[in-house]
Protein backbone atom coordinates (compact mmCIF):
# COMPACT_ATOMS: atom_id res chain seq x y z
CA UNK A 1 0.00 0.00 0.00
CA UNK A 2 2.89 2.36 0.93
CA UNK A 3 4.12 1.83 -2.55
CA UNK A 4 0.86 3.15 -4.07
CA UNK A 5 0.37 5.95 -2.06
CA UNK A 6 3.92 6.75 -3.89
CA UNK A 7 2.63 6.90 -7.07
CA UNK A 8 -0.77 8.22 -6.02
CA UNK A 9 1.20 11.19 -4.59
CA UNK A 10 3.45 11.35 -7.73
CA UNK A 11 0.22 10.99 -10.17
CA UNK A 12 -1.13 14.13 -8.14
CA UNK A 13 2.11 15.82 -8.96
CA UNK A 14 2.61 15.15 -12.29
CA UNK A 15 -1.34 15.97 -13.23
CA UNK A 16 -1.07 19.65 -10.90
CA UNK A 17 1.63 20.66 -13.56
CA UNK A 18 -0.12 19.94 -16.49
CA UNK A 19 -0.57 23.78 -17.30
CA UNK A 20 3.44 23.33 -18.45
CA UNK A 21 2.56 20.81 -21.02
CA UNK A 22 0.10 22.62 -22.31
CA UNK A 23 0.36 24.70 -25.89
CA UNK A 24 3.73 23.02 -26.26
CA UNK A 25 5.11 24.27 -29.08
CA UNK A 26 8.58 23.91 -31.00
CA UNK A 27 10.88 27.05 -30.34
CA UNK A 28 12.03 27.95 -33.59
CA UNK A 29 8.68 26.94 -35.43
CA UNK A 30 7.33 30.63 -35.36
CA UNK A 31 7.68 33.62 -37.92
CA UNK A 32 11.33 35.31 -37.27
CA UNK A 33 9.84 39.01 -37.70
CA UNK A 34 7.19 39.51 -34.99
CA UNK A 35 8.70 42.57 -33.01
CA UNK A 36 10.29 44.09 -36.28
CA UNK A 37 9.07 47.60 -36.30
CA UNK A 38 10.43 48.25 -40.14
CA UNK A 39 10.23 44.48 -41.68
CA UNK A 40 6.82 43.72 -43.33
CA UNK A 41 5.64 40.29 -43.61
CA UNK A 42 4.38 39.74 -47.04
CA UNK A 43 2.04 36.85 -47.91
CA UNK A 44 -0.38 35.33 -50.74
CA UNK A 45 -2.62 38.67 -49.88
CA UNK A 46 0.15 41.52 -50.08
CA UNK A 47 3.22 39.59 -51.97
CA UNK A 48 1.26 40.42 -55.45
CA UNK A 49 0.85 43.92 -54.40
CA UNK A 50 4.30 44.59 -53.80
CA UNK A 51 5.47 43.01 -57.04
CA UNK A 52 3.40 45.57 -58.58
CA UNK A 53 4.79 48.61 -56.42
CA UNK A 54 7.24 50.21 -58.84
CA UNK A 55 6.88 53.34 -56.78
CA UNK A 56 9.70 51.97 -54.33
CA UNK A 57 12.44 49.31 -53.81
CA UNK A 58 11.55 46.76 -51.95
CA UNK A 59 14.52 44.08 -50.33
CA UNK A 60 12.55 40.95 -49.42
CA UNK A 61 14.27 38.12 -47.31
CA UNK A 62 12.78 34.82 -47.97
CA UNK A 63 13.64 32.38 -45.26
CA UNK A 64 12.38 29.45 -42.84
CA UNK A 65 11.60 29.90 -39.22
CA UNK A 66 13.38 26.57 -38.16
CA UNK A 67 16.66 27.15 -40.57
CA UNK A 68 19.29 28.08 -38.09
CA UNK A 69 20.95 30.83 -40.31
CA UNK A 70 17.91 32.06 -41.02
CA UNK A 71 17.33 32.87 -37.75
CA UNK A 72 20.71 34.14 -37.15
CA UNK A 73 20.44 36.29 -39.96
CA UNK A 74 16.72 37.73 -38.87
CA UNK A 75 18.36 40.52 -36.22
CA UNK A 76 20.99 41.50 -39.21
CA UNK A 77 17.87 42.10 -41.70
CA UNK A 78 16.20 43.87 -38.70
CA UNK A 79 19.11 46.28 -38.15
CA UNK A 80 19.63 46.94 -41.97
CA UNK A 81 15.59 47.38 -42.17
CA UNK A 82 16.15 49.66 -39.44
CA UNK A 83 19.46 52.02 -40.58
CA UNK A 84 16.61 52.50 -43.91
CA UNK A 85 13.90 53.57 -41.69
CA UNK A 86 13.74 57.01 -43.14
CA UNK A 87 14.75 56.63 -46.80
CA UNK A 88 10.97 56.53 -47.82
CA UNK A 89 11.81 54.94 -51.02
CA UNK A 90 13.02 51.47 -49.92
CA UNK A 91 11.01 48.98 -48.30
CA UNK A 92 11.96 46.07 -45.98
CA UNK A 93 10.14 42.74 -46.00
CA UNK A 94 10.09 39.08 -45.09
CA UNK A 95 7.96 36.02 -46.32
CA UNK A 96 8.50 32.68 -44.43
CA UNK A 97 8.47 30.03 -47.09
CA UNK A 98 7.32 27.14 -44.52
CA UNK A 99 4.05 29.12 -45.34
CA UNK A 100 4.12 30.38 -48.09
CA UNK A 101 5.58 27.51 -50.42
CA UNK A 102 3.43 29.28 -53.73
CA UNK A 103 5.25 32.54 -53.23
CA UNK A 104 8.43 30.46 -53.22
CA UNK A 105 8.67 28.44 -55.82
CA UNK A 106 7.14 30.99 -57.92
CA UNK A 107 10.04 33.33 -56.86
CA UNK A 108 12.65 30.15 -57.43
CA UNK A 109 13.67 30.46 -53.78
CA UNK A 110 14.66 26.95 -52.95
CA UNK A 111 17.24 27.72 -49.70
CA UNK A 112 16.79 29.93 -47.34
CA UNK A 113 18.23 32.96 -46.15
CA UNK A 114 18.10 34.37 -49.56
CA UNK A 115 17.15 38.14 -50.04
CA UNK A 116 15.88 39.95 -53.54
CA UNK A 117 15.80 42.82 -54.48
CA UNK A 118 12.93 44.51 -56.31
CA UNK A 119 12.10 47.61 -58.89
CA UNK A 120 15.44 48.97 -57.85
CA UNK A 121 15.01 50.23 -62.27
CA UNK A 122 12.63 50.36 -65.10
CA UNK A 123 15.10 48.98 -67.07
CA UNK A 124 15.76 46.10 -64.67
CA UNK A 125 12.46 43.78 -64.68
CA UNK A 126 14.15 40.43 -63.08
CA UNK A 127 14.78 41.18 -59.47
CA UNK A 128 18.33 41.07 -57.98
CA UNK A 129 19.57 38.11 -56.05
CA UNK A 130 21.31 39.43 -52.86
CA UNK A 131 25.13 36.88 -53.09
CA UNK A 132 25.29 34.40 -50.12
CA UNK A 133 28.07 35.37 -49.32
CA UNK A 134 26.83 38.87 -48.26
CA UNK A 135 24.39 37.79 -46.16
CA UNK A 136 26.99 37.59 -42.71
CA UNK A 137 27.11 41.09 -41.40
CA UNK A 138 24.66 43.97 -41.80
CA UNK A 139 27.47 46.17 -42.85
CA UNK A 140 27.97 43.77 -45.94
CA UNK A 141 24.42 43.93 -46.71
CA UNK A 142 24.17 48.19 -46.63
CA UNK A 143 27.55 47.76 -48.76
CA UNK A 144 25.80 45.46 -51.63
CA UNK A 145 22.47 47.97 -51.30
CA UNK A 146 24.57 50.82 -51.92
CA UNK A 147 26.57 49.71 -54.78
CA UNK A 148 23.50 47.89 -56.67
CA UNK A 149 21.74 50.91 -56.00
CA UNK A 150 24.89 53.10 -57.66
CA UNK A 151 24.90 50.87 -60.53
CA UNK A 152 21.56 51.11 -61.72
CA UNK A 153 21.57 55.26 -61.11
CA UNK A 154 19.49 55.67 -57.66
CA UNK A 155 20.81 57.49 -55.02
CA UNK A 156 19.30 56.07 -51.20
CA UNK A 157 20.43 59.22 -48.98
CA UNK A 158 21.51 56.77 -46.30
CA UNK A 159 25.44 57.90 -45.14
CA UNK A 160 27.34 54.69 -45.01
CA UNK A 161 30.20 55.86 -44.12
CA UNK A 162 29.12 58.01 -41.06
CA UNK A 163 27.22 54.26 -40.07
CA UNK A 164 30.21 52.07 -40.69
CA UNK A 165 33.46 53.72 -41.06
CA UNK A 166 35.46 51.01 -42.44
CA UNK A 167 34.37 47.46 -44.00
CA UNK A 168 36.69 44.82 -43.96
CA UNK A 169 36.02 41.01 -45.06
CA UNK A 170 37.78 38.57 -42.85
CA UNK A 171 38.80 35.63 -44.49
CA UNK A 172 36.63 32.66 -43.06
CA UNK A 173 33.55 33.36 -41.63
CA UNK A 174 32.10 31.09 -39.01
CA UNK A 175 29.42 28.90 -40.30
CA UNK A 176 26.01 28.24 -38.24
CA UNK A 177 24.57 24.92 -38.18
CA UNK A 178 22.23 24.55 -35.21
CA UNK A 179 22.09 23.81 -31.64
CA UNK A 180 25.30 22.49 -29.43
CA UNK A 181 25.28 19.11 -29.96
CA UNK A 182 26.41 17.48 -26.74
CA UNK A 183 23.48 15.72 -25.99
CA UNK A 184 21.11 17.68 -22.94
CA UNK A 185 22.75 14.94 -20.19
CA UNK A 186 24.09 11.89 -20.14
CA UNK A 187 21.07 9.99 -18.78
CA UNK A 188 20.62 6.92 -20.57
CA UNK A 189 17.39 5.90 -18.42
CA UNK A 190 14.55 4.52 -20.45
CA UNK A 191 12.78 8.04 -20.51
CA UNK A 192 15.10 9.96 -22.15
CA UNK A 193 15.43 7.02 -24.58
CA UNK A 194 11.89 7.33 -25.04
CA UNK A 195 11.79 11.11 -25.40
CA UNK A 196 15.00 10.96 -27.87
CA UNK A 197 12.98 8.14 -30.39
CA UNK A 198 10.36 10.41 -30.51
CA UNK A 199 12.36 13.62 -31.58
CA UNK A 200 13.44 11.08 -34.11
CA UNK A 201 9.94 9.71 -35.08
CA UNK A 202 8.76 13.86 -34.86
CA UNK A 203 11.98 14.79 -36.76
CA UNK A 204 11.21 12.05 -39.40
CA UNK A 205 7.45 13.59 -40.39
CA UNK A 206 9.02 16.82 -40.09
CA UNK A 207 10.91 15.83 -43.36
CA UNK A 208 7.73 14.48 -44.89
CA UNK A 209 5.49 17.24 -44.51
CA UNK A 210 7.62 20.24 -44.53
CA UNK A 211 11.36 19.37 -46.10
CA UNK A 212 9.86 17.82 -49.35
CA UNK A 213 7.99 20.67 -50.64
CA UNK A 214 10.78 23.39 -49.01
CA UNK A 215 10.36 26.43 -52.01
CA UNK A 216 8.19 24.59 -54.14
CA UNK A 217 4.87 22.84 -54.51
CA UNK A 218 5.45 19.81 -56.74
CA UNK A 219 7.84 16.82 -55.64
CA UNK A 220 9.07 15.36 -58.84
CA UNK A 221 12.28 14.32 -60.78
CA UNK A 222 15.50 14.41 -59.06
CA UNK A 223 13.30 15.65 -55.83
CA UNK A 224 10.95 12.42 -55.78
CA UNK A 225 13.68 10.17 -56.06
CA UNK A 226 15.22 11.99 -53.14
CA UNK A 227 12.50 11.49 -51.25
CA UNK A 228 11.83 7.73 -52.17
CA UNK A 229 15.22 7.08 -51.21
CA UNK A 230 15.00 8.91 -47.62
CA UNK A 231 11.79 6.80 -46.98
CA UNK A 232 13.55 3.42 -47.30
CA UNK A 233 16.21 4.34 -45.73
CA UNK A 234 14.16 4.81 -42.80
CA UNK A 235 11.98 2.14 -43.35
CA UNK A 236 14.82 -0.15 -43.06
CA UNK A 237 16.85 1.77 -40.14
CA UNK A 238 14.31 3.05 -37.54
CA UNK A 239 14.12 1.54 -34.17
CA UNK A 240 11.59 -1.01 -33.81
CA UNK A 241 9.60 -3.06 -36.49
CA UNK A 242 6.65 -1.88 -35.82
CA UNK A 243 7.70 1.46 -36.86
CA UNK A 244 9.71 0.38 -39.57
CA UNK A 245 6.57 -1.49 -40.76
CA UNK A 246 4.64 1.95 -40.64
CA UNK A 247 7.49 3.73 -42.95
CA UNK A 248 7.11 0.55 -45.24
CA UNK A 249 3.76 1.72 -46.00
CA UNK A 250 4.60 4.93 -46.81
CA UNK A 251 6.73 3.81 -49.43
CA UNK A 252 5.04 1.81 -51.16
CA UNK A 253 1.73 4.67 -51.30
CA UNK A 254 4.40 7.26 -52.61
CA UNK A 255 6.02 4.62 -54.91
CA UNK A 256 1.87 4.69 -56.91
CA UNK A 257 2.96 7.70 -58.62
CA UNK A 258 5.96 9.45 -60.01
CA UNK A 259 4.92 13.15 -59.07
CA UNK A 260 2.98 14.32 -55.99
CA UNK A 261 1.51 17.61 -55.86
CA UNK A 262 1.84 19.75 -52.60
CA UNK A 263 -1.95 18.88 -51.79
CA UNK A 264 -2.42 15.61 -53.02
CA UNK A 265 0.98 14.65 -50.77
CA UNK A 266 -0.50 16.24 -47.89
CA UNK A 267 -3.31 13.74 -47.98
CA UNK A 268 -1.93 10.91 -48.40
CA UNK A 269 0.68 12.18 -45.15
CA UNK A 270 -2.72 12.54 -42.99
CA UNK A 271 -4.26 9.36 -44.28
CA UNK A 272 -0.62 7.66 -43.47
CA UNK A 273 -0.73 9.32 -40.12
CA UNK A 274 -3.67 7.75 -39.01
CA UNK A 275 -2.57 4.36 -39.93
CA UNK A 276 1.18 4.68 -38.68
CA UNK A 277 0.17 6.23 -35.53
CA UNK A 278 -2.30 2.92 -34.83
CA UNK A 279 1.19 0.74 -35.80
CA UNK A 280 4.04 2.39 -34.58
CA UNK A 281 5.56 1.78 -30.85
CA UNK A 282 5.18 3.81 -28.56
CA UNK A 283 1.68 4.95 -30.03
CA UNK A 284 1.39 8.51 -31.69
CA UNK A 285 5.00 8.36 -33.01
CA UNK A 286 4.63 10.22 -35.90
CA UNK A 287 1.36 12.28 -34.56
CA UNK A 288 2.61 16.00 -34.99
CA UNK A 289 5.82 17.61 -36.92
CA UNK A 290 6.05 20.11 -34.10
CA UNK A 291 5.46 17.67 -30.79
CA UNK A 292 9.41 17.54 -29.48
CA UNK A 293 9.50 16.03 -26.71
CA UNK A 294 13.42 16.73 -25.86
CA UNK A 295 15.02 19.20 -28.67
CA UNK A 296 14.08 22.60 -28.55
CA UNK A 297 14.17 22.78 -32.39
CA UNK A 298 14.25 21.08 -35.53
CA UNK A 299 18.21 20.90 -36.55
CA UNK A 300 18.24 19.15 -33.05
CA UNK A 301 15.67 16.78 -33.85
CA UNK A 302 18.10 16.22 -37.48
CA UNK A 303 21.20 15.06 -35.19
CA UNK A 304 18.70 13.02 -33.07
CA UNK A 305 17.61 11.24 -36.17
CA UNK A 306 20.68 11.33 -37.85
CA UNK A 307 22.62 9.54 -34.80
CA UNK A 308 19.45 7.14 -34.65
CA UNK A 309 19.78 5.76 -38.29
CA UNK A 310 22.99 5.75 -38.59
CA UNK A 311 23.68 3.42 -35.10
CA UNK A 312 21.62 0.73 -36.91
CA UNK A 313 22.37 -2.55 -38.29
CA UNK A 314 20.12 -2.46 -41.38
CA UNK A 315 22.16 -4.90 -43.09
CA UNK A 316 21.32 -7.80 -40.98
CA UNK A 317 20.03 -10.69 -42.94
CA UNK A 318 16.98 -10.33 -40.37
CA UNK A 319 15.52 -7.32 -41.87
CA UNK A 320 13.59 -7.06 -44.97
CA UNK A 321 15.38 -4.95 -47.31
CA UNK A 322 19.08 -4.17 -46.21
CA UNK A 323 21.09 -1.61 -46.40
CA UNK A 324 24.66 -0.77 -45.80
CA UNK A 325 25.44 1.60 -43.52
CA UNK A 326 27.30 4.10 -46.52
CA UNK A 327 23.78 3.55 -48.19
CA UNK A 328 22.17 4.98 -44.93
CA UNK A 329 24.74 8.02 -44.92
CA UNK A 330 24.10 8.53 -48.17
CA UNK A 331 20.66 8.96 -47.98
CA UNK A 332 20.93 11.39 -45.40
CA UNK A 333 23.51 13.05 -47.46
CA UNK A 334 20.74 13.49 -50.26
CA UNK A 335 18.11 14.70 -47.86
CA UNK A 336 20.55 17.11 -46.62
CA UNK A 337 21.38 18.08 -50.59
CA UNK A 338 17.52 18.20 -51.20
CA UNK A 339 15.34 19.20 -48.61
CA UNK A 340 17.25 21.39 -46.14
CA UNK A 341 16.44 24.84 -46.59
CA UNK A 342 19.21 26.82 -44.69
CA UNK A 343 21.77 26.99 -47.30
CA UNK A 344 24.43 27.68 -44.98
CA UNK A 345 24.31 24.91 -42.97
CA UNK A 346 24.13 22.64 -46.78
CA UNK A 347 26.90 24.12 -48.23
CA UNK A 348 28.87 23.06 -45.32
CA UNK A 349 27.29 19.68 -44.61
CA UNK A 350 27.89 18.78 -48.33
CA UNK A 351 31.64 19.96 -48.22
CA UNK A 352 32.23 17.29 -45.33
CA UNK A 353 30.40 14.69 -47.15
CA UNK A 354 31.54 14.09 -50.70
CA UNK A 355 30.85 11.15 -53.02
CA UNK A 356 33.91 10.14 -52.65
CA UNK A 357 33.91 9.87 -48.79
CA UNK A 358 30.59 7.79 -49.06
CA UNK A 359 32.84 5.14 -51.09
CA UNK A 360 35.48 4.95 -48.99
CA UNK A 361 33.15 5.03 -45.57
CA UNK A 362 31.81 1.69 -48.45
CA UNK A 363 34.87 -0.18 -47.56
CA UNK A 364 34.17 -0.78 -43.96
CA UNK A 365 30.40 -1.55 -44.36
CA UNK A 366 31.36 -5.47 -43.65
CA UNK A 367 32.61 -4.51 -40.41
CA UNK A 368 28.79 -2.64 -39.57
CA UNK A 369 27.15 0.71 -39.14
CA UNK A 370 30.38 1.39 -36.07
CA UNK A 371 32.41 3.06 -39.43
CA UNK A 372 29.35 5.26 -40.30
CA UNK A 373 28.25 5.85 -36.54
CA UNK A 374 31.85 7.62 -35.69
CA UNK A 375 32.18 9.84 -39.30
CA UNK A 376 28.37 10.61 -38.13
CA UNK A 377 30.14 12.06 -34.65
CA UNK A 378 32.82 13.75 -36.52
CA UNK A 379 30.65 15.82 -38.51
CA UNK A 380 29.18 16.87 -35.35
CA UNK A 381 32.03 17.60 -33.91
CA UNK A 382 33.34 19.27 -37.17
CA UNK A 383 30.57 21.63 -36.27
CA UNK A 384 31.39 22.22 -33.19
CA UNK A 385 35.32 23.37 -33.59
CA UNK A 386 33.45 25.59 -36.43
CA UNK A 387 31.01 27.12 -34.23
CA UNK A 388 33.22 27.83 -31.87
CA UNK A 389 31.41 24.94 -29.22
CA UNK A 390 33.65 22.46 -27.27
CA UNK A 391 33.77 18.73 -28.16
CA UNK A 392 31.18 16.00 -26.97
CA UNK A 393 31.37 14.06 -25.20
CA UNK A 394 33.64 15.71 -22.66
CA UNK A 395 36.56 14.02 -20.83
CA UNK A 396 34.48 13.89 -18.19
CA UNK A 397 31.19 12.19 -19.62
CA UNK A 398 33.51 9.74 -21.40
CA UNK A 399 37.26 9.89 -20.06
CA UNK A 400 37.75 6.01 -21.99
CA UNK A 401 36.77 7.85 -25.56
CA UNK A 402 40.26 9.66 -25.23
CA UNK A 403 44.18 9.19 -25.08
CA UNK A 404 45.37 9.67 -21.61
CA UNK A 405 46.73 13.08 -20.77
CA UNK A 406 45.74 16.72 -20.12
CA UNK A 407 45.77 17.73 -23.94
CA UNK A 408 42.85 19.96 -25.58
CA UNK A 409 40.86 17.53 -27.56
CA UNK A 410 40.65 17.94 -30.91
CA UNK A 411 40.29 15.53 -34.12
CA UNK A 412 43.13 14.40 -34.47
CA UNK A 413 43.10 10.48 -34.46
CA UNK A 414 46.16 9.45 -32.29
CA UNK A 415 43.66 11.59 -29.60
CA UNK A 416 40.60 9.22 -30.45
CA UNK A 417 39.83 5.63 -29.11
CA UNK A 418 37.00 5.08 -31.86
CA UNK A 419 35.28 2.08 -30.19
CA UNK A 420 34.98 3.76 -27.31
CA UNK A 421 33.22 7.05 -28.90
CA UNK A 422 30.74 4.69 -30.51
CA UNK A 423 30.01 2.53 -27.47
CA UNK A 424 29.38 6.10 -26.00
CA UNK A 425 26.91 7.20 -28.83
CA UNK A 426 25.44 4.23 -28.96
CA UNK A 427 24.42 4.09 -25.30
CA UNK A 428 22.77 7.78 -26.01
CA UNK A 429 21.04 7.49 -29.39
CA UNK A 430 20.36 3.71 -29.75
CA UNK A 431 17.24 2.28 -28.95
CA UNK A 432 16.84 -1.54 -29.26
CA UNK A 433 14.04 -2.61 -30.54
CA UNK A 434 13.31 -4.91 -27.22
CA UNK A 435 13.80 -2.80 -25.04
CA UNK A 436 10.24 -1.28 -24.54
CA UNK A 437 8.77 -4.89 -24.30
CA UNK A 438 11.00 -5.65 -21.37
CA UNK A 439 10.34 -1.97 -18.96
CA UNK A 440 6.89 -2.29 -19.78
CA UNK A 441 6.89 -6.21 -18.14
CA UNK A 442 8.87 -4.29 -15.39
CA UNK A 443 6.46 -1.28 -15.07
CA UNK A 444 3.47 -2.82 -14.99
CA UNK A 445 4.03 -5.60 -12.45
CA UNK A 446 3.73 -3.39 -9.36
CA UNK A 447 0.29 -2.47 -10.60
CA UNK A 448 -1.53 -6.25 -11.15
CA UNK A 449 -2.22 -6.60 -7.35
CA UNK A 450 -3.84 -3.30 -6.75
CA UNK A 451 -7.69 -4.32 -7.13
CA UNK A 452 -9.05 -3.62 -3.29
CA UNK A 453 -11.88 -1.40 -3.30
CA UNK A 454 -10.07 0.75 -0.60
CA UNK A 455 -7.53 1.93 -3.39
CA UNK A 456 -9.84 1.90 -6.08
CA UNK A 457 -11.53 4.45 -3.78
CA UNK A 458 -8.05 6.45 -3.08
CA UNK A 459 -7.68 6.75 -6.84
CA UNK A 460 -11.28 8.03 -7.52
CA UNK A 461 -10.31 10.88 -4.58
CA UNK A 462 -6.87 11.58 -6.41
CA UNK A 463 -8.11 12.33 -9.62
CA UNK A 464 -11.22 13.85 -8.44
CA UNK A 465 -8.93 16.57 -6.50
CA UNK A 466 -6.81 16.92 -9.57
CA UNK A 467 -9.25 17.81 -12.10
CA UNK A 468 -10.50 20.68 -10.24
CA UNK A 469 -7.17 21.73 -10.16
CA UNK A 470 -6.59 21.16 -13.72
CA UNK A 471 -9.70 22.79 -15.12
CA UNK A 472 -9.12 26.17 -13.49
CA UNK A 473 -5.65 25.57 -14.52
CA UNK A 474 -6.36 24.84 -18.22
CA UNK A 475 -9.15 27.57 -18.84
CA UNK A 476 -6.62 29.87 -17.43
CA UNK A 477 -4.28 28.25 -19.98
CA UNK A 478 -5.97 28.30 -23.30
CA UNK A 479 -5.82 32.29 -23.58
CA UNK A 480 -1.88 32.15 -22.75
CA UNK A 481 -1.25 29.57 -25.17
CA UNK A 482 -2.94 31.30 -27.92
CA UNK A 483 -0.56 33.95 -27.56
CA UNK A 484 2.07 31.59 -28.27
CA UNK A 485 0.94 30.28 -31.41
CA UNK A 486 -0.53 33.71 -32.72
Amino acid sequence: MGSFLSVAVLVLFKLISCTAAVGHIRVDGGPLFNNSKYVEHLDSSNFGAMVNDTQVIWLVDFYSPWCPHCQHFAPIWDEVSTLYKDVSSIVFGAVDCSKQNQICDNEGVHSYPGVKMYHVSPDVEAPIVMPPEELQLAKYIVVWIEQTLEVNGVLSLLDTHAVYPEVTRPSELKKTFGDPVEPLNDDRSLDMKLKRLKDAGTTALFTFEDGFFMGTTVLEGERYDAAVTWVRALAATFPRKENRDALTVLVEEMKRREKWTQAEWSELIDKWKATANAMSSPAHLFRDKDDLALCTTATCGLWTLFHTITLSDAYSTSRPEQWKPSEVMSAVRLVVKHFFGCDECKRHFLKVNTNSLMRKLALRDEDGPDAVAFWMWTIHNIVNEITGKPMWPTQLSCPQCYAAGNMSLTLNPAQLNEEDIVAYVRDIYEFEDKLILEQRSHVAAPWLPLRSIAIAALLIVVFATVFQLCKHRLFKSHFKTRDHIA
